[in-house]
């Protein structure tokens, strides 16, 4: 009788806390909140009653449909990404890339402007997508589960 009041006791804390992470992923976009969805949701499944192949395909679903949720939508994530990785700040038709230049006693910060000169993103889902050509460079990339990989 005490362990079924726990465990029901368990699955409600779990679904709480499930609901809440989501939704303060959906309202703060805090990508963090969703390790803590699913982490819940692979306490709700592990806590079932039902076979451990089930248990399995129920946990591998609910992996991809978090990941899937990482997935960038709009442009704005690959603009932060060319200001992380390539120090790249793009303002509507032109981009400026700021680069230090470490000497033994100074400092020195180097600014090249270029301009735009092709633009892409595509959403895919379970990916996305990511072009920009500028001057004399082209910057590819595609994002998998949120993380950004380059592309040559």
């Amino acid at each position: 009788m005490a362990n079924k009041i726990e465990t029901e006791f368990l699955t409600r804390y779990l679904l709480v806390i499930l609901i809440s992470s989501f939704f303060f992923f959906k309202i703060f976009h805090e990508q963090s909140a969703l390790y803590v969805t699913l982490i819940c949701t692979v306490g709700l499944v592990l806590n079932a009653k039902l076979p451990t192949i089930n248990k399995f395909i129920l946990i591998l679903v609910a992996g991809i449909v978090v990941n899937v949720y990482r997935v960038p939508l709009s442009t704005e994530e690959f603009d932060d990404y060319l200001k992380a990785t390539y120090g790249i700040e793009c303002l509507v038709t032109e981009c400026v890339e700021v680069v230090k230049i470490v000497s033994e006693d100074t400092m020195e910060l180097q600014t090249n402007e270029y301009t735009i000169q092709g633009y892409s993103y595509n959403w895919y889902s379970v990916f996305s997508t990511g072009e920009i050509e500028l001057n004399d460079k082209s910057i590819k990339a595609v994002n998998v589960m949120g993380f950004w990989f380059p592309l040559r």
